[in-house]
């Protein structure tokens, strides 16, 4: 008979493998959760950057925006006042155009109660309007608090809010927005952003926006403001005397016009209006020349630096023609009484970008470059949270101990959507400005390497 041999429990090293396999698993649960914990936040740190770097090349953008409205402004403000010295002008010619009529009409009575009445309410015109243009040519162009003048002060400061300094408080702003425990600020550039733009100091410079003011005048500002008619009833001297028809009668001259001085620093406005005959110059067989015969409006005004010139310059609007006329304009810029035409600080130096320092004068971009961190103990790990001892510590390398991200914004111009179709150069007189994410450069993420390290 045989005899069952007795059961015995099976031996060998299973609680060792177990062990070994224990140890592995919790070193890959570690791994694993300090892997997820750092790409976590290096992706909440990503966005932060792109964020805080798109932000910061927004305000930069909205800072060249607001350039271009001050610019357009400005411009604004030179245009009213070319119209206040031209109103200005036109008012004392009409005053002295209707009291000279009055005069030569007197000899037909029943129309001197009608000009009478006019010369009175031109009169008073006069008056008003050199009044208003006073009061609005010192509002708009006084020297440091004029309206241009503030304008342009302000360009000044937002231009330093836009620096590299301005754009890291904006940038670390957002960066904290997003996570407390993050951190931003704007690479330096190296003075790139102080080469973008510069203010057009130079009288070369400012003949730039003089050609804008000019091209934004209106015709009657600009002038010529002239008219030519044959009187039929008044013949001229050489009436009859000359096969020349159009010289047998004389002809009423209006001459005027709106101009700059060549200094930049002073409007000034003529009109006037004179009758001019044919008169021989000569006996005999000489010929019949035109001359002034007789001034019979004039009017002059100029806003200026406090140095008043009582002068006419150059030739506005062909006025020369009535000379006599013209220096009695001249005489009638004095004496006003409204100091206001006394305080015009000249053409304005405004911010434009600095075409000759652009890489790309017609397209040209700015970028800021955001480097957003996060300390290393903030980061959620294994070993930020003390779980783990000896060998079942996980320990982190980050650069300097920290998590970092890297984002570049680019401010660049184009026309915004919905806008005619054509193409326009960048400048600082219309506001298209605008931004979007760039991938860093070569030498950025150099830069930015060496900053960390």
């Amino acid at each position: 008979m045989k005899r069952n041999r007795p059961w015995r429990g099976q031996r060998g090293q299973a609680l060792v493998l177990a062990l070994v396999l224990l140890f592995a698993g919790l070193l890959g649960l570690f791994f694993m959760f300090g892997t997820g914990q750092v790409s976590a936040t290096k992706q909440r740190l990503n966005n932060a950057a792109d964020a805080a770097a798109y932000s910061a090349a927004v305000w930069r953008a909205r800072v060249l925006n607001f350039h271009a409205y001050a610019n357009r402004a400005i411009v604004a403000q030179e245009v009213a006042v070319a119209q206040a010295v031209t109103l200005t002008s036109w008012a004392k010619y009409f005053e002295r155009f209707t009291a000279n009529a009055r005069v030569l009409a007197s000899a037909w009575p029943p129309a001197a109660p009608v000009l009478s009445a006019a010369a009175s309410v031109a009169g008073t015109a006069r008056e008003l309007t050199e009044r208003t243009a006073a009061d609005e040519i010192e509002a708009r162009a006084a020297p440091g608090i004029g309206y241009k003048s503030l304008l342009q002060r302000s360009q000044e400061a937002l231009q330093l809010a836009a620096d590299t300094f301005g754009l890291g408080a904006v940038a670390n702003e957002v960066a904290r927005a997003n996570d407390p425990a993050f951190f931003a600020f704007a690479l330096g550039d190296s003075g790139a952003f102080g080469r973008f733009t510069r203010r057009y100091a130079s009288d070369d410079d400012r003949r730039r926006l003089q050609g804008v003011v000019d091209d934004s005048l209106d015709a009657f500002v600009k002038g010529p403001r002239r008219d030519d008619l044959r009187l039929v009833l008044l013949p001229s001297s050489c009436f009859g005397t000359t096969t020349s028809f159009s010289r047998w009668f004389r002809y009423w001259r209006k001459r005027g016009g709106t101009t700059m001085s060549p200094d930049l620093e002073r409007w000034q406005a003529v009109d006037t209006g004179s009758i001019h005959d044919y008169r021989r110059s000569g006996w005999f067989f000489s010929g019949c020349r035109e001359r002034e015969w007789l001034p019979v409006g004039w009017g002059g005004a100029e806003a200026t630096d406090g140095a008043p010139l009582n002068a006419v310059l150059g030739d506005p609007g062909g006025t020369w023609d009535n000379g006599a006329a013209t220096w009695m304009a001249a005489a009638s810029m004095a004496g006003s009484g409204y100091p206001g035409f006394e305080r015009y600080s000249g053409i304005e130096r405004v911010r434009e970008l600095d075409f000759a320092a652009l890489a790309d004068q017609r397209f040209p971009v700015t970028q800021v470059v955001v480097l957003a961190r996060s300390e290393g103990g903030d980061v959620r790990t294994a070993n930020a949270l003390n779980v783990g001892t000896g060998r079942l510590r996980l320990r982190e390398r980050f650069a300097g101990n920290r998590l970092w991200a890297m984002a570049v914004g680019e401010v660049y111009f184009r026309r915004p959507p919905g806008a005619p179709e054509r193409i326009e150069y960048a400048s600082l007189y219309n506001p298209y400005w605008q931004v979007r994410l760039a991938e860093p450069t070569s030498a950025q993420r150099a830069a930015a390497v060496a900053y960390v390290h």
